[in-house]
């Protein structure tokens, strides 16, 4: 019969606990129920095992062998001068059968360091020699906490995170601090200590114990590591439950270490750890800019009873795939989850992040948990980036690196993060303005765009996206389709797209380069003021144009907003910076091969307000060729250029009369229509200041059904007759 055991010793937080539970269940499978299995119910580690409670409890008590786990290649591991050598000397001597496999190891290596004359720690090659003997000589056993603890490669040693350099952590050993904690138990003695089944019900079952010890716990329990207000004084010391040190440590043995090969088969080796990743401040406040870190590690939760081969096998692998290639960072590990880049047998992670805090000492943070969904499900379109982000990246991460690309970079990879952990249209919106923000810091330097940090390294534009990142990032919101409808204004004849008027870009076979200095005449955004920088462009577009001899205006697009939402620009009612990131950033996408099918249907716009006629006379005048106005012999109108000057004078009822009679001399009557001598009566086109002072950038926006803009300022059979023109 099998038996569920809940084991609420035994939790995901703090790591201690996690390791923990992993030294249970291999041990259990290893030596006492070849079947066993086990999984996480919620936040508490559950065993399938033919053992009751009882047994258990008697397993570990009596049964129980340690693994022989020292570190005989480090300081104060207690074999070499200096070190303190109780622990062991009582280990060597004890003379309890469940020792025999440490005293032997104990023995096979001071006969190594014995015969190479090693009685102090060694350094550089005389480590490498030591560390290949011992891997020659020591038994299969002692190999798999050596592979945990360290990994041999070309040039010198590679440590995992999750055991500090080699199975220390500065001065701390933790095998020597393990083999302390054996002797406290009783295991060199012929019966336990007193304390010891306490201790071990505290560390199965969180029972209350009395007496735990006064020793160092290291990285793995921040919470019970002693210092200032750890306890009722100023001060607490570091308590310690030894049979919880010993159970954490033989769970560190499924943690082994291995050698990965870049796909350059004359590259050198490089170590690779499960689930391990360099650290990124991404999704976690603990970590800033300049911090010491170790590394992250991100340890699996499952909720499916599993095999001790089965989990082996998930450690061994301890992979974390990002299209091709291997997760590098927590923002990468976050992709491969929401990709399924893992296991899809795993519910979820468990993250932590290997922070220095006391000296040259870490502690081992939860940096919170990431569950295994499919809400993320345009996560893989990240692929796009991959090759620009990772340059991008390391530009960043050189000490030169101006704030104003580590800020972009820390946000973007917030915003990819955020995504993957929760998903939604939102925060996929949030990855493209983020991406915007790092294009726009790039193309800050007009003379030397893409330059990031002293070392001058050159990232170039971020590359076309395809056009389903649109539909990942679609918000239904005013700022949402201004911002569309401009960032697709394509290219009419000589004048090029509206992002080469933002940016000193220039179109290339794979996308977009930085133009050359003779070809940055377009380019006029700056600063942060959205309504004069969208003037500035209309006045850059109709210089070209004029400059080109175009017969229409170059303000085709392949999407329009509404009048409402033009109204809702107008009279500022729309987040302006928000409006602006969407512009830099749906300027990334392929738009040309977008369309309205690929947008999910907007919600009807409820007007709060109705269009200004002003607006809605002058933009009759601004329309692209495929929308505008014809005169009798089919040529589109163009407005005077006087107009433009008239705004940015705010001389709104001199730039509106002008419109007007351009109308009229095109063939249109403009209400309220001529006086008997067959003038135009004179209107008053008064507006608020604060929507003068936007009317001028309005006019670029790209318009829908401009022939409500038509009825609402031409007289009604013209109007009516216009209407079904621009219709057909």
């Amino acid at each position: 019969m099998t038996n569920r055991i809940f084991l609420p010793g035994c939790r995901p937080e703090p790591l201690m606990s996690y390791l923990k539970a992993l030294g249970v269940f291999r041990l259990v499978a290893e030596q006492a129920d070849a079947c066993a299995r086990a999984a996480w119910d919620g936040d508490v580690f559950v065993l399938h095992t033919t053992l009751s409670e009882s047994d258990l409890l008697t397993f570990f008590a009596e049964r129980y062998s340690p693994t022989p786990i020292v570190a005989p290649w480090a300081g104060g591991s207690g074999f070499f001068e200096g070190d303190n050598k109780q622990a062991i000397e009582k280990i060597l001597n004890s003379k309890t059968p469940r020792l025999e496999a440490y005293r032997q190891i104990i023995d096979r290596v001071q006969d190594i360091l014995k015969d190479l004359g090693q009685t102090t720690k060694p350094q550089g090659e005389a480590k490498d020699r030591l560390l290949r003997r011992y891997r020659r000589e020591l038994p299969d056993e002692f190999l798999a906490w050596m592979d945990a603890a360290i990994v041999l490669q070309n040039d010198g040693q590679k440590y995992p995170p999750i055991l500090g350099t080699g199975g220390n952590d500065g001065r701390l050993d933790f095998t020597q601090n393990l083999m302390q904690r054996l002797v406290e138990i009783g295991f060199a003695d012929a019966a336990l200590a007193p304390e010891s089944d306490a201790w071990l019900r505290n560390a199965l079952f969180a029972e209350p114990a009395k007496s735990l010890m006064s020793a160092a716990i290291g990285q793995y329990d921040p919470g019970r590591a002693g210092g200032p207000n750890a306890g009722q004084g100023l001060e607490g010391s570091s308590r310690v439950n030894p049979w919880e040190y010993v159970l954490m440590l033989e769970g560190t043995l499924l943690m082994a270490g291995s050698i990965t090969r870049r796909l350059n088969a004359n590259a050198r080796d490089k170590a690779s750890f499960p689930f391990t990743v360099n650290a990124t401040a991404a999704g976690n406040g603990a970590l800033s800019k300049g911090e010491d870190s170790r590394g992250e590690i991100w340890l699996p939760l499952w909720r499916n009873p599993a095999r001790l081969n089965e989990l082996r096998q998930i450690f061994a692998e301890g992979r974390a795939q990002v299209g091709k290639r291997q997760a590098r960072n927590a923002v990468d590990f976050a992709r491969a989850i929401a990709g399924l880049g893992v296991d899809r047998g795993l519910a979820g992670f468990i993250r932590y992040g290997f922070l220095r805090r006391n000296g040259d000492a870490h502690i081992a943070v939860a940096l919170g948990r990431f569950e295994a969904n499919a809400t993320a499900e345009n996560a893989n379109l990240l692929v796009e980036l991959d090759a620009w982000l990772d340059r991008f990246r390391s530009a960043c991460e050189g000490d030169n690196a101006q704030p104003r690309f580590t800020s972009a970079l820390r946000r973007l990879d917030e915003a990819i993060f955020e995504y993957c952990r929760f998903g939604g249209a939102v925060r996929f919106g949030e990855i493209v303005r983020a991406l915007g923000q790092c294009e726009r810091m790039l193309a800050l330097n007009r003379d030397n765009p893409g330059v990031v940090g002293k070392s001058r390294i050159v990232i170039s534009p971020v590359p076309v996206l395809s056009k389903a990142w649109l539909t990942a990032a679609q918000e239904d919101s005013p700022e949402f389709r201004i911002a569309l409808a401009l960032a697709a204004m394509r290219a009419t004849g000589e004048v090029g797209p509206l992002r080469a008027n933002l940016e000193v870009v220039s179109p290339a076979p794979w996308g977009w380069t930085w133009a050359e200095p003779k070809d940055r005449y377009a380019t006029v955004w700056a600063g942060n003021d959205l309504p004069r920088n969208l003037q500035a462009v209309l006045e850059r577009r109709l210089m070209d144009a004029e400059r080109a001899g175009l017969e229409g205006l170059p303000l085709e697009s392949h999407f329009s907003a509404s009048a409402d939402d033009i109204t809702a620009f107008l009279s500022e009612q729309v987040d302006d910076e928000r409006l602006t990131e969407w512009l830099w950033g749906l300027m990334l996408i392929d738009l040309g091969k977008a369309a309205r099918r690929d947008l999910r249907p907007a919600q009807a716009v409820v007007a709060t307000q109705p269009v200004p006629r002003a607006y809605a006379l002058l933009k009759l005048l601004f329309l692209p060729s495929n929308h505008a106005l014809k005169t009798a012999g089919g040529e589109p109108i163009k407005p005077e250029v006087s107009i433009l000057s008239y705004l940015r004078a705010g001389r709104l009822n001199d730039a509106c009369q002008a419109a007007a009679r351009r109308l009229w001399a095109s063939g249109y009557v403009p209400m309220p229509g001529p006086m008997s001598g067959r003038s135009l009566r004179p209107a008053d086109y008064t507006l608020p200041q604060r929507m003068q002072a936007r009317l001028a950038a309005a006019l670029l926006i790209p318009v829908s059904s401009p022939e409500r803009l038509v009825r609402l300022v031409l007289r009604t059979s013209e109007a009516e007759a216009e209407a079904e023109a621009v219709n057909s």
